[in-house]
């Protein structure tokens, strides 16, 4: 299997593709800004913040992915060619092994790091609180972002960057740039550039080995679930 899925990633890697370095930076812009700029809008707006949250996390990326399917169809890119597809692999086996994955990552975080690497802490989590907050929450951060994310950092900036650079080069360069996105790694807190950096790896690991994003889009959905449980349970 795994020969299968070298030759399958030569293949890919060799191929020209339907987009290039200039559309992967456009999609990556988009979807930084398309987050970023309303984000800052509400901020200024007197709503509650579980409702700011609800909008930031269910309601702010609709644009992206009208954005996303314009450029995927003008561009007229395979599914496959961008990883929207399932793995030709059992697919209960490869869901329990992007489980299995996000759960090791978590679990050494909390038992190293006393859940450190954490976008959401317990504070702040009891302070949003309420229902609106629990469904904006699952909606955005287990559904949404992984989606959004791995879409943009997996399947257009990798496999723009595989296919110039090879999947070596080009699995590292998109842990960076997906490290370099996050605020909180600019904390100075080493450990959680590390662990950012591993998180990117691993997602692009099982796109690369699968050649789907579907265990992808598990593991780091899963990962954000394991965030949240792990903060309300200690």
């Amino acid at each position: 299997m795994n020969e299968t899925n070298n030759n399958l990633t030569e293949i890919v890697s060799e191929k020209e593709l339907s987009w290039g370095a200039k559309s992967s930076i456009l999609v990556f812009v988009v979807s930084f800004l398309s987050i970023l700029l309303p984000a800052l809008f509400l901020t200024e707006l007197t709503l509650k913040e579980s409702t700011q949250y609800f909008i930031a996390e269910a309601i702010l990326p609709i644009p992206f992915f009208a954005f996303f399917y314009y450029w995927f169809s003008k561009k007229k890119i395979q599914k496959k060619e961008i990883g929207l597809c399932l793995p030709d692999s059992n697919v209960l086996l490869v869901t329990l092994v992007a489980i299995m994955t996000a759960a090791i990552f978590k679990g050494i975080d909390f038992v190293l790091f006393f859940g450190s690497i954490s976008e959401l802490n317990w504070s702040r989590f009891s302070i949003i609180g309420g229902p609106l907050f629990a469904v904006s929450y699952g909606i955005g951060r287990v559904i949404i972002t992984p989606l959004m994310e791995e879409l943009v950092h997996r399947g257009v900036i990798y496999g723009y960057l595989r296919s110039r650079l090879g999947w070596r080069v080009g699995l590292v360069l998109q842990a960076l740039i997906f490290t370099l996105i996050h605020p909180n790694v600019y904390q100075g807190d080493f450990s959680i550039i590390l662990f950012y950096f591993v998180f990117g790896i691993g997602f692009g690991g099982l796109y690369q080995f699968y050649g789907s994003l579907y265990p992808a889009v598990i593991c780091h959905g899963a990962l954000n679930y394991f965030d949240a449980t792990i903060q309300v349970v200690f």
